[in-house]
């Protein structure tokens, strides 16, 4: 018999996605925008108690909202984790209350792109002209001999005033992107992950998930049913942060790795629970 290949090695990858809530520094540094400004105090126990779950999930990567700039993710590697995430992202964009997507990561970044200044609108109108209400933050990174594309997002809030229709604009965006890459890089992994601000079944999730030959599956619907909530708006236990995920990247997942973490530690740190899973990805054949 002809020798048989041996089976390609498998790299691990753990990704969280979570909206950590006015993750502010205890400096007033954020032109133009209606910072919160956090006592020294009050910066210390927000650092740690983020990252007292994050070194409980222990992701390779984490993609984090509401965050008020690089020098905020700087200091939570540097004070709280030891240094464990040396490579961090995070693009200022335009949002009024100075809140913006970022990442920290164990691996490097080969390639980080904002969309902080794309214009779109609804597909099908001419206008109004949308841009992201934050950013659509483009991770590229790679693991496994494969390429690993997450584009980090936090889509527009339901508060007053609300305007589905940008949120919906900002979710057809975000897909299109992913398309694009997908075009340009047929192997790749690719996830659009973060705070959609809406639910399953929801226009935004599904025009994420798409409805052709390419469906982005949302992890989440691994978790414990139980557990399937990121907040809590008034007691309804509402799924708002997903992690949609491409068709290689679905043929990756650990299913049994989903988890959507709940509790005291969660509540000390934020209003919205983290969303994580974990992947053996394959090098491309």
């Amino acid at each position: 018999d002809p020798p048989v290949d041996p089976p390609p090695k498998a790299a691990p990858l753990a990704v969280v996605t979570w909206n950590t809530k006015d993750f502010f520094n205890d400096k007033d540094d954020t032109e133009g925008t209606a910072e919160k400004v956090l006592s020294p105090a009050r910066y210390r126990q927000k650092r740690e108690a983020v990252a007292a779950v994050l070194e409980q999930l222990a992701p390779d990567v984490a993609v984090l909202q509401e965050v008020e700039h690089l020098d905020v993710l700087e200091d939570l590697n540097r004070i709280e984790l030891g240094g464990a995430y040396p490579y961090a992202a995070l693009v200022e964009a335009y949002d009024p209350r100075g809140i913006d997507v970022g990442a920290i990561s164990k691996i490097p970044f080969d390639k980080v792109v904002s969309h902080r200044d794309d214009r779109f609108t609804l597909r099908g109108t001419q206008g109004p002209v949308y841009t992201f209400t934050r950013d659509c933050l483009e991770l590229h990174l790679t693991r496994g001999g494969r390429k690993v594309i997450l584009l980090g997002v936090h889509f527009k809030a339901k508060a007053a005033p609300d305007n589905p229709d940008r949120r919906l604009a900002e979710a057809q965006r975000a897909r299109a992107i992913a398309d694009a890459l997908a075009a340009e890089h047929p192997t790749a992994a690719i996830a659009v992950l973060g705070d959609f601000n809406d639910l399953p079944g929801s226009p935004p999730v599904e025009a994420v998930a798409g409805a052709g030959d390419v469906v982005f599956e949302d992890v989440a619907t691994a978790a414990p049913p139980a557990d399937r909530w990121t907040y809590d708006f008034n007691g309804q236990l509402e799924l708002i942060d997903h992690q949609m995920v491409n068709p290689l990247l679905q043929d990756m997942l650990d299913p049994a790795s989903v988890q959507i973490p709940h509790g005291p530690s969660i509540e000390d740190a934020s209003d919205h629970a983290p969303v994580f899973s974990a992947y053996r990805i394959t090098p491309p054949t």
